[in-house]
């Protein structure tokens, strides 16, 4: 259930346009500067998970591991996602707690 509601939340910043798919964006993003969550797929190697979560560590920023991240945003075989609206980033991560800020 609870993946299901953090799926549906990450879909809905990728149709409204705030969310960068791929390994190359995405750590341009988090690098940049722009990106204020990632999402990784549950299917993402083990060194993938790994780099992203230094990077993320490194730069502040929450890093998640999502069961069918891919379909969740529609990009079929990407394995990594990079949300850049403080908004859609906090409702996702409001999503992981239970709902407690």
């Amino acid at each position: 259930m609870e993946n299901e509601a953090l799926r549906n939340a990450l879909g809905f910043a990728q149709r409204a346009g705030k969310v960068m798919a791929g390994d190359f964006a995405c750590e341009k993003a988090v690098k940049g500067g722009k990106a204020l969550l990632v999402a990784l797929d549950a299917g993402a190697s083990e060194a993938t998970r790994l780099r992203y979560e230094g990077m993320c560590a490194r730069a502040g920023i929450p890093c998640l591991c999502i069961r069918d991240m891919d379909a969740a945003i529609g990009r079929y075989g990407r394995k990594v996602a990079a949300v850049t609206d403080s908004g859609f980033a906090r409702m996702i991560l409001q999503k992981t707690h239970g709902g407690v800020d």
